[in-house]
């Protein structure tokens, strides 16, 4: 029986722990089991390692194979949580876009344990303000118009949409700022992580990574919708009717998220969408965990 040594404490080696682990990498489960068991028989014999030394015999493997990213993504992530500054991935759209799919989907490639979606802060806030106070708290993201009642404004709809983001930022802004302050990965999602309002690209006490996700045919965004009614409460027919309004909050968050800088994805698949954001992630904070360890 192999121990592994880690942060000074023994442990019996696990195969499944290890498979788990090349979880990160997007390779098949019967790829990971074959290098598993590889390694299982190189430490046949052997009584105690080092979890570096598990982690060095991993990336061997990979680059064997010939498989470069996946090496990547495995020698990065491995080492996220050693990271002096949080990573957070912000991730901005309209409804059915595919956010909330892909937020688990990441935080299981990259280990990250934190999800704050916009919707749930704004849900707390609900309870705390009053209609009356702060009525477009009360609309879905594509309905905010109904509060305007400005004569003066040219889009009711993007007026009053951004005046829910504006206020919702207000109550995402702290949640942010504690993950900083506990040293927290996390990722954020939700229609209102629209580019520019939570300043994150001001901040240098994390590394931020903000996306915004666009579906550009309009048939397939609303397919989606009754796709997620299958999995879910939420009634396909009330987005729907709303299709309209919601393809012009699609198009004004993609320009705000061109005019500041972030980067724009076509979720048609949410395997490319995940390997884009793994990419830009590892390639840029390799250098940062190369430094630290």
């Amino acid at each position: 029986m192999t121990d592994v040594l880690k942060d000074g404490n023994r442990h019996p080696f696990s195969k499944g722990i290890l498979a788990t682990s090349l979880a990160i990498t997007g390779l098949p489960l019967e790829k990971r089991y074959e290098i598993v068991r590889e390694i299982n028989r190189e430490l046949d014999r052997v009584e105690v390692v080092h979890s570096r030394e598990i982690r060095q015999r991993v990336q061997r493997k990979l680059r064997e194979r010939g498989l470069r990213r996946e090496e990547k993504f495995y020698r990065v992530t491995r080492q996220l949580s050693k990271l002096e500054k949080p990573l957070f991935i912000l991730l901005g759209g309209t409804a059915g876009i595919g956010k909330s799919t892909l937020s688990v989907e990441l935080a299981h490639r990259l280990d990250i344990n934190r999800i704050i979606e916009t919707d749930t802060v704004r849900e707390i806030m609900r309870n705390m303000v009053s209609t009356d106070l702060v009525p477009c708290l009360y609309r879905s993201s594509f309905n905010t118009d109904e509060t305007v009642k400005a004569d003066l404004v040219d889009d009711s709809l993007i007026y009053g949409f951004n005046q829910q983001v504006s206020v919702v930022s207000t109550g995402v802004k702290p949640v942010i700022d504690r993950g900083v302050e506990e040293g927290v990965n996390s990722i954020v999602d939700g229609v209102h992580v629209v580019p520019g309002y939570l300043g994150m690209a001001d901040r240098d006490d994390c590394h931020a990574f903000q996306y915004v996700l666009e579906v550009p045919n309009q048939e397939e965004h609303a397919r989606r919708f009754g796709a997620r009614a299958n999995t879910s409460n939420r009634n396909a027919g009330r987005y729907l009717e709303n299709i309209e309004a919601i393809r012009t909050l699609q198009d004004y968050i993609v320009e705000e998220g061109k005019r500041n800088g972030a980067t724009i994805i076509t979720n048609e698949s949410i395997d490319q969408t995940i390997e884009k954001i793994m990419d830009d992630v590892t390639t840029e904070l390799g250098s940062v965990v190369a430094s630290q360890t």
